[in-house]
């Protein structure tokens, strides 16, 4: 049946009408911004693992034999010493300190004096215990103990440089995989409103034509 022309009128200015255009997507993040946090993130992984299954070397290996010092920080002065090249004498500093120790109290300065004296020449003709040689054995000891603090204090300095730069680094990369992911949620932020707005605009033609016509 022919079309009435009032219809044909009504039916033409209707498919001339033209919907305002949609807004212009956003622009897209490129593909390959995609791929570079998808490898950062697996290159981050990985060192994760690594860090996880890799046992962190302190500054004097626990485990090490041949160390003065074990994992509690406690050092073994013979050890440290012997290391060190401090010659073995007959009489040690620290034999004196143990004599100075286990004098009775009350006694005066002048009467210990004596005491240990008397002692040391007696030992002297022995051992070799002198005053002489105690104060050198205890010299080399202090020199040794004060050569160790300064590398130990060296190694400390450059552990924590490193540490820091490590650090600095992985903050950059962090702070780099946050921007990427959240350029990459604003995007599809973007992309699900104007998919959504395009499914409403098809959703008019779908209803129009999915309406059963009136008889």
């Amino acid at each position: 049946m022919p079309l009435d022309p009032i219809w044909k009128r009504a039916l033409k200015a209707v498919v001339e009408i033209k919907e305002p255009p949609p807004p212009p997507p956003p622009e897209p993040i490129p593909q390959a911004a995609y791929d570079e946090l998808d490898g950062a993130l697996k290159i981050q992984e990985r060192r994760e693992r690594q860090r996880l299954n890799t046992v962190p070397s302190p500054i004097v290996p626990a485990a090490e034999k041949s160390s003065p010092v074990d994992a509690d920080g406690l050092v073994d002065f013979e050890r440290l010493y012997a290391q060190a090249g401090v010659p073995v004498v007959p009489f040690t500093a620290e034999q004196a300190l143990d004599m100075l120790h286990n004098m009775p109290g009350g006694v005066s300065e002048a009467a210990r004096q004596q005491v240990i004296n008397v002692t040391l020449a007696a030992l002297g003709r022995s051992v070799g215990g002198t005053p002489e040689a105690i104060v050198a054995d205890a010299t080399r000891k202090q020199a040794a103990l004060q050569q160790f603090r300064q590398t130990r204090g060296d190694q400390l300095a450059d552990l924590t440089t490193a540490a820091e730069a490590r650090l600095a680094e992985l903050q950059r990369e962090i702070a780099k995989n946050q921007a990427m992911m959240e350029a990459a949620k604003t995007q599809y932020a973007h992309l699900s409103e104007h998919c959504q707005s395009e499914e409403a605009r098809l959703d008019t033609v779908v209803d129009f034509f999915s309406e059963t016509p009136a008889r």
